[in-house]
């Protein structure tokens, strides 16, 4: 096939014109006229003036040619110029009339199939271009570099070699380039009968012909034939009968009958005939035209893998009309779809589309991540396999937000290998270096409604997922509004079951088949890859499948790096959890933007008091029995305070002769609510203390409280925050927590450490409670002064131990104990101050603001746990609590009856 003319004229040179002669009667004339002169004057200087008309008429000739010369420079100076311009015009027309060639050329790599054109594409070569150049005359000048322009005009290089005028093809040469030179004929041959009319014979081993919109068959010479008449018959060397075609053997350029030189036949290996097959029929369906063949109504899956014959990287999911059904996201993915609604099998195809690819791959060269919402039940079955590296089900936005960060690292770390192999894509890697990862969504449109984030992960995944081993199969009822363009725009697999309407099945395949499946037909439905939309019934696993596939690879190793890490277990036993040398290690802490767990470290000597916050049954307890345990395994003394006020109060100021102690406050708010405003500053002061000086005393403090306003006063002693479930996300946030961190169905002992989630180990046993050791004030010797609201009730006391006592206001001087009411002190201040220089005054069953009253004392002051015989001893400016005791008392509990006078 030859474009059509086009007549282009070159540029227009005049002809150089004659030389010119002397002018005969402009040269005679001066002589006449001089000879006249001289006759009548006689003159010899009249014979001067015949001289001028031969010098005018010579100079004349003379300044015309050059005239004539220089004008003729000027105009082929003006055609060259021309000439180069329309060199640099030819350029752009000539790929214009290549691409047209092309556009109209049946080519079968690019499938420009139109049935107007009755050429053969056979190659690209150099064909006629059809440009013309045109001369009204030539000009020798120019001669060379028109002849230069012509010959470039007239060539098309690299163009489609396109013959007509034949139906039989006569081909020559080796084995291997005749099959795939005969494919490109064949395929253009049946692109030009109608869907289903073309009856085809190909030689065997042509397997691809199969997908062609046609009856095929197997025979000895590649024929076409539609409707009774022949539309193509290639032979092979038969000299003489039809288009004779030598391909060449070794060493011999192809060549065929008035080909130009530099033809490349065109080629078509069979999986690339495969691919347009599958166009053509794609095409033809969109036609009305339906594959011949019966599809099975049931397929099982293993007498499925045990029959087809695939490659390692293909799953077979089923079969159609022609056999077994190959998907391959390897080379004709890498990403694929599935949609359908309720109860057509997108489940059961997703459970097979894993055990056939797991079925053929180890471990080491396959994983799959499987996210599941429907319970886990459609999975189940899975977990037998050594490649599944996780299952997620049921997500809730706290699990979400782990699914984003762990695939984000998962994208990094295989980044990563591919950067220390020093290749780009993971096909370059030798082979178990980097496992493919195949992520499964089970109703993918639940899974990005939890986080907005997932849309543009599963976008990243989709972009870069060919290159780095990664590809998604989703499922879904509806794609539309689901998946993201930038997520459809890399999936070439596309599997649509039965949908209600046929506008979801022409979205999703192209056409509308798959809303007329019937609603029992359970599995079937219409695939569309490479070779177009087609009918499926797709394999279901019987079961034990999984459990026999794993079988298979039992013993196989598997890669130590997880593309996936589990969430954090709900029990973790204490000495399962690695030490550290920095604090406490006291649990796990979840990192899966990292892929990987590391301890729940706590060091409350170098970081500061650490309170765990939590609701009613959020592990409170349970985070600071773990605590204390490991604090004790670590030789620290432990004081659990399980009193009130009195107790809290001893652990925190009672030194220590071990070289660390760690104070345990366990509900610190329900000990502070049941103080007074004064007792609650004077704790929340003693508190604060502690903590800071913690780094200097070895003195920690850990406290658990449900949080509220009562804590307020001491918030200032805790540097670290450990936060439980809590009840309301506004009180997460009051304690120093994240919105994201916020679950209310959080379990027990699962928290919020440093926006990261984190575990609490279980402890091997319960803490001791700690109990403080409190003096005792014997009253029988020394002097001592005794204000209490009940003076009456301690003289008769005092004086049935036979114990020297008197009211205050007796001024008794023998008195060993002067006892009276604040009120009475208050009129004795001299007695009073007299007391308090030679003995001890004790204040039992006085409230703190008659202490400071009394004894004019602005210091803190110790809490009491109530008890009768708790009081405050004032020595000097010092408090202390003290547990008041008489010696006769002492003296009949002692069992030899001897006198216990211990003092203060």
């Amino acid at each position: 096939m030859t474009p059509a003319p086009e007549r282009i004229p070159l540029p227009v040179v005049a002809a150089a014109p004659a030389p010119r002669g002397v002018p005969i009667v402009a040269t005679v004339a001066p002589l006449v006229l001089a000879l006249a002169l001289w006759l009548m004057t006689s003159s010899a200087y009249a014979l001067l003036f015949a001289l001028l008309g031969p010098v005018v008429a010579f100079a004349s000739v003379l300044d015309s040619r050059r005239a004539a010369r220089r004008t003729r420079r000027r105009e082929l100076a003006a055609a060259r110029v021309r000439l180069e311009e329309l060199e640099a015009e030819l350029a752009p027309r000539l790929a214009a009339r290549a691409d047209a060639l092309a556009a109209t050329a049946l080519a079968p790599v690019a499938l420009a199939l139109d049935e107007s054109v009755r050429g053969w594409y056979l190659g690209r070569g150099e064909v006629p271009s059809g440009i013309e150049l045109l001369a009204a005359e030539e000009v020798p000048e120019l001669a060379s570099e028109i002849a230069r322009l012509r010959e470039l005009a007239s060539r098309l290089h690299d163009a489609p070699v396109v013959v007509e005028g034949f139906d039989s093809f006569a081909l020559s040469g080796a084995e291997p380039l005749a099959r795939s030179f005969a494919r490109g004929l064949v395929l253009q041959a049946v692109a030009r009968c109608a869907p289903g009319t073309a009856r085809v014979t190909v030689p065997d081993g042509e397997e691809w012909a199969r997908q062609l919109p046609a009856r095929c068959s197997a025979g000895q010479a590649w024929e076409v034939e539609s409707d009774g008449r022949r539309v193509l018959v290639i032979t092979r060397e038969i000299a003489g009968r039809g288009f004779e075609v030598n391909l060449g053997h070794a060493g011999e350029e192809p060549r065929f009958t008035g080909a130009a030189s530099g033809w490349r036949p065109c080629y078509l290996a069979a999986v690339e005939a495969a691919e347009i097959a599958g166009r053509l029929a794609e095409r033809a369906m969109h036609s009305g035209w339906q594959p011949a063949g019966a599809i099975p109504e049931a397929v099982a899956l293993e007498e499925l893998l045990a029959a087809a014959d695939a490659p390692p990287t293909a799953a077979a999911l089923g079969e159609d009309a022609t056999g077994a059904v190959l998907v391959d996201l390897e080379r004709h993915g890498p990403h694929a779809l599935v949609a359908g609604t309720t109860g057509a099998g997108k489940s059961e195809l997703m459970v097979s589309w894993v055990l056939s690819l797991a079925a053929r791959r180890p471990p080491a060269e396959l994983a799959f991540l499987l996210v599941d919402f429907k319970g886990g039940s459609s999975f189940a079955p899975l977990t037998a396999l050594p490649h599944v590296a996780g299952v997620v089900s049921d997500l809730d936005e706290a699990t979400a937000t782990r699914a984003v960060e762990s695939l984000r690292a998962e994208l990094r770390r295989r980044e990563a290998v591919l950067a220390a192999h020093g290749v780009r894509d993971i096909e370059e890697l030798t082979r178990g270096a980097l496992p493919r990862l195949v992520i499964v969504v089970d109703e993918f449109a639940a899974l990005v409604a939890l986080d907005a984030e997932l849309q543009s992960v599963f976008a990243d995944l989709a972009a870069r997922g060919r290159s780095l081993g990664l590809h998604l199969i989703l499922g879904t009822q509806r794609p539309a509004g689901v998946v993201r363009d930038a997520v459809l725009a890399n999936i070439t697999v596309r599997v649509c079951l039965r949908v209600l309407e046929p506008a979801e099945s022409t979205a999703m395949v192209g056409v509308p088949d798959a809303a007329a499946v019937p609603a029992d037909r359970r599995g079937r439905g219409l695939l569309r890859d490479a070779a177009g939309p087609r009918e499926v019934q797709f394999a279901r696993a019987e079961p034990g499948c999984a459990e026999r596939i794993a079988q298979r690879w039992a013993g196989y190793p598997v890669p130590e790096a997880r593309p996936w890490l589990d969430p954090l277990p709900a029990e973790i036993a204490l000495h399962r959890v690695p030490s550290s040398a920095q604090g406490l290690a006291v649990g796990l802490v979840d990192l899966p933007d990292l892929q990987r767990r590391d301890p729940l470290v706590i060091d409350p000597w170098q970081e500061g008091a650490v309170l765990v916050a939590g609701a009613t049954a959020s592990g409170r307890t349970h985070a600071l029995t773990t605590i204390a345990a490991a604090a004790a395994a670590a030789d620290v003394e432990v004081r659990w305070v399980a009193g009130g006020a009195a107790e809290l109060w001893a652990a925190l100021s009672e030194p220590s002769s071990a070289r660390r102690a760690l104070i345990v406050a366990d509900d610190l708010d329900l000990v502070l609510a049941r103080s007074d405003a004064e007792e609650r500053a004077d704790l929340a002061e003693l508190l604060t203390r502690v903590a800071r000086e913690g780094r200097r005393t070895g003195a920690a403090l850990v406290a658990s409280a449900r949080g509220g306003g009562v804590l307020q006063a001491a918030a200032a002693a805790f540097e670290q925050r450990v936060l439980l479930r809590l009840p309301t996300r506004e009180e997460h946030l009051l304690n120093g927590g994240e919105t994201r961190g916020f679950r209310a169905d959080r379990r027990p002992g699962s928290a919020t450490w440093r926006g990261r989630e984190a575990q609490f180990a279980l402890a091997p046993v319960a803490p001791v409670p700690w109990s403080a050791p409190v003096a005792e004030a014997l009253l029988g010797e020394g002097t001592w002064a005794l204000a209490t609201p009940r003076p009456g009730r301690w003289l008769s006391r005092l004086a049935a131990a036979g114990i020297a006592a008197a009211g205050v206001e007796e001024h008794r001087a023998d008195a060993a104990v002067l006892v009276g009411d604040v009120d009475a002190w208050l009129l004795e201040h001299l007695t009073l101050g007299r007391v308090r220089r030679s003995g001890r005054v004790l204040l039992l069953g006085c409230t703190r603001s008659e202490l400071r009253t009394l004894m004019r004392l602005r210091g803190a002051v110790p809490p009491l746990d109530g008890d009768d015989d708790e009081a405050w001893l004032v020595e000097g400016p010092e408090i202390r609590r003290v547990r008041v005791r008489l010696d006769a008392e002492v003296a009949q509990a002692s069992p030899s009856g001897a006198s216990s006078n211990s003092r203060p």
